[in-house]
């Protein structure tokens, strides 16, 4: 089958890497000069399923109705007079339940053990360099309460299967030195010894060059009309 994919994000392209191995001729269309050059070019590049918990939780329609008036917020809603928009929020709010945000947050964990899986499978394949790092990642807190917070919600991915420890003060600075200056105001955390980091743009230029490579075509300065 002859497939054409629009973008060329990390997503577009391991779609089209994928497919290609499946037997499929693959096109790629991308506006910008050359791929990975919007949300796969500067973004946080975790490989983290110890960072699984959906937004649509209980505390997120306070945080949201907040953010109408403090812009410091994590979640921020801007009015608009577009209707599809107040749609798209009410179904939001809907999944905003203890339960829901229980069951989609696995939902999304089980989905981020597999993804976690198959990039490992890609990369030991295609012998792909992209300045992975695979000791962890540390999420920590700045006092307690927030700390047995987190390590509560943590509990629900480590029942999941999800590998956790939980470190001190004294260790988060010995495995990250640059937080030293705030030894003092650090009151622990949670060590994911499975998470990972790496750079999406250069795996995605990497893979991309494998796919023309083998055949595929990938169209940059093509906007879609």
């Amino acid at each position: 089958m002859r497939i054409l994919i629009l973008g060329g994000g990390v997503v577009g392209i391991t779609t089209a890497y994928q497919l290609q191995k499946d037997g499929h001729t693959v096109t790629v269309l991308e506006q910008a000069s050359q791929v990975a050059e919007g949300a796969s070019w500067a973004n946080a590049g975790m490989i983290a399923p110890g960072h699984s918990f959906v937004w649509s939780s209980p505390a997120a329609p306070k945080i949201l109705l907040k953010s109408l008036f403090q812009k410091d917020q994590a979640l921020r809603f801007k009015l608009s007079a577009d209707p599809h928009l107040y749609s798209w929020s009410l179904r939001f709010l809907m999944q905003c339940t203890a339960a829901k945000a229980r069951r989609n947050t696995l939902l999304k964990h089980r989905l981020a053990v597999h993804s976690q899986s198959v990039l490992q499978a890609v990369v030991r394949e295609e012998a792909i360099q992209y300045d992975r790092t695979s000791a962890g990642i540390l999420y920590f807190h700045r006092n307690r309460q927030a700390l047995d917070k987190g390590i509560a919600n943590m509990r629900l991915l480590e029942a999941d299967g999800q590998e956790i420890r939980i470190v001190d003060a004294q260790e988060i600075v010995d495995r990250e030195p640059a937080l030293v200056s705030s030894r003092d105001i650090i009151a622990g955390g949670v060590l994911c010894p499975t998470d990972e980091t790496g750079d999406a743009a250069k795996f995605t230029r990497a893979l991309a060059a494998i796919v023309e490579n083998r055949g595929g075509k990938i169209l940059t300065g093509t906007r879609i009309v």
